[in-house]
């Protein structure tokens, strides 16, 4: 099997030839892919063969297109996005690959016509125009579904209680937050999904709903305009999202309030 050479590779026991795979750049826990083989988001490649698995049989292959295509009836962008990979996936082993970018390199120095462009925003670009990101673009982070459950279940382990949304900041960034209520529509919900006891943060037992929205009264009343950056601490900006799926939904329950008022 060619090596990589710029990357070294992290490996995890698996059912396979050799008995690991590599990961690349993913981070595990993954989930399994229901009714097939593997886990979504994975390509799985044997460590030592570099064959890929089919998802759908379990077989391992060098080439998975011409393999899916005959046996399953799929095209490489169907099972992609079944299985949670981004289009710009290769679905052939990486001796194949290197086989054929020797090819392409030498065609593009000899002729001018190989050497293509691609315009930004094209359908192969990494899952644009619209299109919900795959699941492997997420574990390349650790924020699939499992993970990120995986994460807040370490940091309850770390603390001995569900951890407060500010917790879960302070541990993991500002962008969990923000995960949270995109994906779970509110950290309160996905806490609730997990079965977990809620918990209201001490740290900061002066903030309420209502706090915010006389918070937002009180700047338009003062010909401010609602920019939660401008109007709100740190901590403030914090907290608003214990009771606000967004600032955009605090904007309008200030703006709701507002007009009653007048």
């Amino acid at each position: 099997m060619p090596q990589y050479p710029t990357t070294k590779l992290k490996t995890i026991k698996y059912n396979s030839p050799s008995g690991t795979i590599n990961i690349n750049k993913w981070i595990p826990p993954f989930e399994k892919v229901k009714g097939g083989f593997g886990f979504t988001g994975v390509l799985a490649e044997d460590s030592k063969t570099g064959q890929l698995q089919c998802h759908v049989c379990g077989d391992w292959y060098e080439l998975l297109t011409t393999h899916i295509f005959a046996k399953h009836n799929l095209t490489s962008l169907e099972y992609c996005e079944r299985f949670g990979l981004l289009r710009s996936t290769a679905l052939k082993s990486m001796r194949i690959r290197k086989l054929q970018s020797k090819v392409m390199l030498d065609m593009r120095k000899r002729n001018i016509k190989h050497r293509m462009k691609f315009k930004k925003g094209n359908l192969c670009s990494a899952n644009r125009r619209g299109k919900p990101k795959a699941v492997e673009a997420q574990n390349r982070y650790g924020l699939c579904n499992l993970q990120v459950v995986d994460k807040i279940t370490a940091l309850k382990n770390k603390l001995g209680k569900t951890p407060a949304l500010t917790e879960v900041i302070d541990e993991y960034g500002a962008s969990m937050a923000s995960l949270m209520h995109t994906r779970y529509a509110g950290y309160l919900k996905f806490i609730k999904e997990q079965g977990w006891t809620p918990v209201v943060s001490s740290r900061n037992p002066k903030y309420s709903k209502e706090y915010f929205i006389q918070l937002g009264v009180r700047a338009l009343k003062s010909g401010k305009k609602l920019i939660g950056k401008r109007l709100m601490t740190v901590s403030e900006s914090r907290n608003i999202y214990n009771y606000f799926a967004s600032q955009g939904s605090w904007r309008k329950a200030v703006l709701k309030t507002a007009n009653k008022l007048n």
